[in-house]
C-alpha cells in the first residue's frame, strides 16, 4: 500500500502544479489583453494589436512556466534528499 500513497502524493503534486500554471497563465492572459487591446483607444490598429498581444502572450507565459517548473523540480528533489538524509 506505499505504492498507492505515493503514487497519490505525485498526482496531488502535478495537479497542484497544473493550477499554479493555469492560474498563472490567466492572470499573464488578462495582463497582455489589458495592455495590448487597451492601446486601441489610441488608434492602434487591431492587426498591431491582435500581434503584440500573442508575442507578449508566448514571451511571459513561456518564461513563466519554465520558472514555475524548475521551482517545484528543484524544491522536490531537496526535500527528497533531505528526507533521505535523515
Amino acid at each position: 500500500m506505499v505504492g498507492t500513497s505515493y503514487a497519490k502524493k505525485i498526482i496531488k503534486w502535478i495537479l497542484s502544479l497544473l493550477l499554479i500554471i493555469i492560474v498563472g497563465i490567466t492572470i499573464i492572459t488578462v495582463y497582455s489583453a489589458y495592455y495590448s487591446f487597451g492601446t486601441m483607444i489610441f488608434g492602434v490598429h487591431t492587426e498591431s494589436a491582435i500581434k503584440d498581444f500573442w508575442s507578449t502572450e508566448f514571451l511571459l507565459g513561456a518564461v513563466y512556466i519554465i520558472v514555475v517548473i524548475t521551482i517545484a523540480v528543484v524544491t522536490g528533489v531537496t526535500r527528497l534528499y533531505k528526507k533521505h538524509l535523515k
